[in-house]
């Protein structure tokens, strides 16, 4: 498994007995107002599924134990693979992005959502062309919600709220969606700040230093990112 050697990569390197298969997790109701409170930044999901705050916060806690690190696997187009990784150190825990190219044992930080640093991943139109892609075990609501934490775009368009409170009302919220969707959209900012998207040599470049996408990229990351994530 290509996470293995990606965790021998750390100081010191992490034991690979750590990992969990977190990709059933995805149909427990304390789920999705965990994540998108822990890593989407929204207070106010808990509520909106209508679960208490108080299990809605044990449960994210269970999520960062340390000494045990989830992951979710998400299939990209062109065979391509992405793994959301939550990496739970003993006093801190953060969430990286990681795309498996296809036909490769490597992994490309898309994103790091902790001490390391990167992204954004994508902006917002490539964020609905992934969650479009074809998927036998994720519905297009809970890959854009998966995605959305990676994504940083200061183009934003005004009716991208509506989209992130249809899909979090998908996936099960019965109140107050507007509110949650604001959340999430507002929560790339912790991370990226406004970041800005344009183009070299016809593919998707981000002005942020931080990016894995940034323009002085080499050509065949970004063709790659490109390829995975607009399809």
């Amino acid at each position: 498994m290509p996470l293995r050697g990606y965790l021998g990569g750390f100081a010191p390197p992490v034991d690979p007995s750590v990992l969990v298969d977190a990709t059933p997790w995805l149909d427990d109701p304390l789920f999705w107002p965990a994540f998108l409170l822990s890593v989407g930044g929204s207070y106010t999901a808990a509520v909106a599924f209508g679960i208490d705050p108080a299990d809605v916060e044990v449960y994210a806690k269970e999520m960062h134990q340390a000494g045990s690190w989830p992951v979710i696997t998400m299939d990209l187009a062109r065979g391509h693979r992405l793994y959301i990784l939550f990496c739970n150190f003993d006093d801190d825990s953060g969430w990286d992005y990681l795309l498996q190219p296809a036909g490769s044992d490597a992994l490309i930080i898309a994103a790091a959502l902790e001490g390391g640093f990167h992204g954004p991943a994508l902006p917002w139109s490539e964020l609905l062309m992934t969650a479009n892609q074809p998927d036998s075990m994720r519905s297009q609501a809970e890959r854009l919600l998966l995605l959305l934490p990676a994504v940083g775009d200061a183009g934003i368009p005004s009716g991208a709220n509506n989209v992130v409170a249809s899909a979090v009302t998908t996936i099960g919220a019965q109140q107050q969606q507007n509110e949650v969707a604001g959340e999430l959209l507002a929560g790339g900012r912790r991370f990226w700040g406004d970041s800005e998207w344009t183009e070299r040599k016809g593919l998707p470049v981000c002005l942020g230093q931080h990016s894995p996408r940034h323009p002085e990229s080499p050509i065949h990351r970004l063709t790659l990112m490109a390829e995975a994530f607009g399809g």
